[in-house]
């Protein structure tokens, strides 16, 4: 149990910026995907959840956020590179962790030390590892296969050279067979179903019919949109963290998931300017009435996208949107509170939120404002912003 669970209503020590991370709305986002691969579930056959915790958590803690759907169920975990798999198992993560884009044959050794799961694509990283293999501690290897995404995937002929490698190697295990749904994110388009086509003819090929092989095609765009995708396997990635993987064909509140991230800080500053004031570098806004603005201690280098600029994008203070005016800088973000007289010194302002009236700011509202999607505005937010974890276990 966390012993002094941390109080929402009270700021950190330090800089009066930071993120909450809702680890109850990370577990319900969870069930959801479980209960997808529930409802597609043969008879008699075994499914899994690995949620993706690779890019640190989708930049909102890889670590805390592991351990609280360890606890909640999940089977094992997908992450990017070896690093990151470094950093779950020094934090005490047991469970399998799946690799998913690769390695260099210098990381080979440390792939067998720490049990992980890797995607191989191609004939040689099946080779690095037989260098280091242990035959006293095989490790679980997948095939990736390429069939439609056209990035990381191995052809039939390269699929079958790295067979008969893992065949002659004591130390490899081969376990599985994934690949990646392209256009998930738009779930009726019939390249979804046509990849699922592709890997059921691949999982009859001569090479692999007769195996016990667990195959995993879908994302969080298949699990909740491609049922033909689920397979044996899924792999969960933004949905977990708040975000839509329709957007902006669906939201989150539509697809059912619960927000995760709230990006608080607090105005330092306020000064009263007379019209005709100009503001900020480069004098981009000029004040057109008497008008107070509030200085937040947050910048572009903690993750607030200088796109969001002169009225580009808000943040919420006292129930109330207030604009951003001005050039977002590094460290300092200048906000128009001329229409919220409650505002003062110590207010609170949500940059990114979620709130049920809609005034907060939520993850697709802010991709929306630089014409990007919610994975990069989590991904980018700045390591010297705070993270808090609520609903800890």
């Amino acid at each position: 149990m966390n012993i002094n669970p941390p109080n929402p209503s009270e700021p950190p020590q330090g800089r009066p910026t930071w993120v909450d991370v809702d680890l109850d709305a990370v577990r319900h986002n969870f069930h959801l995907a479980k209960q997808a691969m529930k409802a597609t579930r043969l008879p008699g056959q075994q499914i899994a959840i690995y949620p993706v915790v690779k890019a640190d958590g989708y930049g909102l803690g890889a670590t805390p956020i592991a351990k609280a759907l360890h606890q909640s169920g999940a089977d094992g975990f997908c992450v990017a590179t070896v690093e990151e798999a470094v950093t779950l198992r020094e934090a005490g993560i047991r469970a399998p962790i799946v690799l998913l884009a690769g390695f260099s044959r210098p990381q080979a050794p440390t792939i067998v030390k720490l049990e992980l799961e890797p995607l191989l694509f191609r004939a040689d990283e099946a080779r690095y590892l037989a260098e280091s293999a242990n035959p006293k501690q095989p490790i679980a290897v997948h095939i990736q296969f390429d069939t439609g995404m056209a990035r990381l995937g191995s052809s039939m002929d390269e699929a079958l050279k790295m067979v008969h490698i893992i065949h002659q190697t004591a130390g490899l295990k081969l376990v599985g067979i994934s690949s990646h749904l392209a256009c998930a994110d738009q779930p009726t388009r019939p390249e979804n179903l046509k990849q699922v086509q592709k890997l059921r003819a691949i999982l009859s090929h001569e090479g692999f019919a007769n195996r016990t092989l667990r195959v995993s095609l879908a994302n969080s765009g298949g699990l909740l949109g491609v049922p033909e995708s689920h397979f044996d396997w899924g792999r969960p990635g933004i949905m977990l963290y708040g975000g839509s993987p329709f957007f902006p064909e669906m939201g989150w509140r539509e697809a059912g998931l619960h927000a995760v991230a709230r990006w608080h800080s607090r105005i330092i500053q306020i000064q009263t300017l007379d019209t005709g004031t100009p503001m900020g570098y480069g004098h981009t806004e000029t004040t057109t009435r008497p008008s107070r603005i509030g200085q937040l201690p947050v910048g572009y280098a903690d993750g607030l996208n200088r796109l969001h600029s002169n009225r580009k994008g808000w943040v919420a203070i006292e129930g109330v949107r207030a604009p951003i005016v001005g050039r977002v800088c590094m460290d300092l973000t200048a906000v128009d509170v001329t229409d919220i007289p409650a505002a003062h010194i110590g207010s609170e302002a949500i940059l990114l939120g979620g709130d049920e009236a809609g005034i907060e700011p939520d993850v697709e509202e802010m991709a929306t404002w630089t014409g990007t999607i919610p994975y990069e505005v989590l991904c980018r937010l700045g390591q010297r912003v705070p993270r808090r974890y609520l609903h800890q276990k």
